[in-house]
């Protein structure tokens, strides 16, 4: 009896440690998260005072220097170009987001269905420099033909951004239908309702009132991409026109910010141009909130489908959408990866994988192992630091959160850092460690600013792994005396283990991909491989811009992005492949 009660005791005693471990780190994450909002507001700040908030925001004169008419800061042409690119993208993306998701709710069966939503996310996994090349290589050129004179203009971003934020929007969306379909078609099926039909007529009409969410998601989403829409978008302080050349605030952050001298006003109003982005966000966030909860209200009354009286003529519709939809999806992502593939192979060789960079132009000669090597690094830094973060949120809003609000108020954190744009997070680590803490570029900066760009990433998706484990399994693990701690060591974590190495791995890949962010913090033009976190690095996606920006020929920088590509596509099937094999072995156990 002794006995049985020291195991107890430790038992006890572990789970409690284990519970503030998960809580501690949970914690951890958020103030870091919430630390991005209040360091970039606070250098933002002394802009009202230097500049004034109306002249600021409503201003149209951008002269960070004063060549003798005096300095002016006003961004109200970065932030019409921001929302006029946005909200292009999202109305190129809509019909087709729509259609892909009807097709995928309605049409594919389950096996099916996977295997497309991966291979979907492999447009989510493309770097936005890739995207941001394809769009020169071949949107610009069409614009260039069709007699446009330089091909970079506001409908050409559109382009480019509708096809990046295809896979945001498809994936949430499905998610709508299929909970549609689950509530209300199955009674029609068995009713002697046409699949189509009952698509048409109930699925459609129900998920349109539904998807509002998804749209402001996406569109807080687009907000901040960088890269893609600085290459295509043809960077002129000009009132946005549909084939007129534009600037994003994103844009404006990433290309002066390497200019701006310490202290001076020109960082400033850079930083208050960052915290404005996040402001956008947070609105669309509050927006999609009050949108969630509206349309929870109305669907605890009974949810109404609109009245479609085409009949047949409908659910021909349907189908031709969903089909149509699908095959734009599909279409895009064959396209890509073809693309750079034929392109890029003919220039792959050993001595490219293998050799630094070389040659008058940086680039022009040689290969590009540093850049592999210091992209690894700083995927490794993030990850390191992102992985248990993000784990510790997931697990805790899942399982050990008690209070409503709390967990409510996390989930809002999250959610704003989701859509915070990835250019905020290199501002906030340059401020705190490049320059106040005096590391310089380094590989620990850029890791940082690419933590707090992949913890959102992977906790949403570990999230959704967490609530998708069966509920009778653990309800009846807590029916044998089971603690929490013991459940999700035990039980939760083996069971979602694919999903959770598949949203770890996408992580890396975004982190991997992404640019920005390192523009001022860790990355550096040239470089030799990093022998610790203390040094500056090269990193892939980094080069390839950096490459097309100097003008290196095009050989290179095909090859640059076949190298990435193959990446993404790799992993991605990879992880895939280890998911199905862990939930079969799981369901046969």
């Amino acid at each position: 009896m002794p006995m049985t009660k020291t195991v107890r005791a430790r038992r006890r005693c572990a789970d409690l440690v284990q519970n503030s471990l998960v809580a501690t780190l949970a914690l951890a994450g958020v103030a870091a998260l919430a630390a991005v909002l209040v360091t970039v507001a606070v250098q933002g700040w002394p802009i009202v005072s230097e500049v004034g908030l109306s002249a600021f925001l409503l201003g149209n004169s951008w002269m960070p220097v004063d060549f003798g008419t005096g300095a002016s800061f006003g961004i109200a042409n970065f932030i019409a170009g921001s929302v006029a690119v946005s909200v292009l993208a999202l109305a190129l993306a809509l019909l087709v987001a729509i259609g892909c998701a009807l097709f995928l709710s309605c049409a594919a069966g389950p096996a099916l269905r996977a295997a497309l939503c991966s291979a979907i996310d492999l447009l989510a996994g493309i770097p936005s420099v890739v995207y941001g090349f394809v769009g020169l290589e071949v949107v610009s050129k069409a614009f260039i033909e069709a007699g446009h004179p330089s091909g970079n203009c506001v409908l050409a971003a559109g382009i480019v951004l509708a096809v990046m934020v295809l896979p945001f929007m498809v994936s949430s969306m499905t998610e709508s239908m299929l909970a549609v379909r689950q509530r209300y078609l199955a009674a029609s099926l068995n009713l002697g309702v046409g699949k189509w039909y009952g698509a048409y007529a109930v699925v459609l009409p129900v998920s349109l009132r539904l998807l509002w969410p998804s749209v402001m998601m996406a569109f807080a989403r687009a907000m901040g991409e960088t890269m893609a829409v600085m290459m295509v978008v043809g960077n002129a302080n000009l009132f946005p026109e549909l084939l007129g050349k534009g600037e994003t605030i994103a844009s404006l952050i990433a290309l002066e910010m390497g200019t701006a001298a310490a202290g001076s006003t020109h960082m400033h109003a850079l930083f208050a141009a960052g915290f404005v982005l996040l402001v956008i966000v947070l609105a669309v966030d509050a927006l999609t909130a009050w949108a969630q909860h509206r349309l929870a209200r109305r669907a605890s009354r009974g949810v109404r489908g609109g009245r479609w009286v085409l009949g047949r003529a409908g659910a021909c519709l349907a189908r031709v959408w969903a089909w149509a939809g699908m095959a734009v999806v599909a279409g895009c992502i064959v396209f890509l990866f073809a693309y750079v593939f034929s392109q890029g192979a003919g220039y792959i060789s050993w001595e490219f994988i293998t050799q630094s960079p070389s040659g008058a132009i940086l680039g022009t000669e040689g290969g590009i192992f540093p850049a592999i090597a210091g992209s690894a690094w700083f995927t490794a830094t993030a990850l390191v630091i992102a992985v248990p973060l993000a784990l510790a949120l997931a697990v805790y809003r899942v399982f050990l959160c008690r209070k409503p609000a709390v967990g409510h108020a996390v989930g809002r954190v999250i959610s704003v850092a989701a859509g915070a744009p990835s250019i905020v997070m290199g501002l906030f680590a340059y401020a705190v460690l490049v320059r106040d803490a005096g590391l310089g570029r380094c590989v620990l900066a850029g890791g940082v600013a690419l933590a707090l760009m992949i913890i959102p990433f992977i906790e949403v998706r570990v999230e959704k792994a967490l609530r998708e484990v069966p509920a009778e399994l653990v309800a009846s693990a807590y029916a044998l005396g089971c603690t929490r701690s013991y459940v999700v060591r035990t039980l939760v974590l083996p069971y979602c283990r694919g999903e959770v190495l598949g949203a770890v791995v996408l992580g890396a890949l975004y982190a991997l991909g992404a640019a920005a962010p390192l523009i001022f913090t860790g990355g550096v033009a040239f470089a030799p491989v990093p022998t610790g976190i203390d040094q500056p690095a090269m990193s892939l996606p980094l080069h390839l811009y950096l490459m097309l920006a100097q003008g290196t020929t095009i050989p290179q920088v095909y090859a640059t992005a076949f190298v990435l590509m193959a990446l993404v596509l790799a992993c991605n099937l990879a992880v895939s492949a280890y998911a199905q094999i862990r939930r079969r072995r799981w369901m046969k156990s």
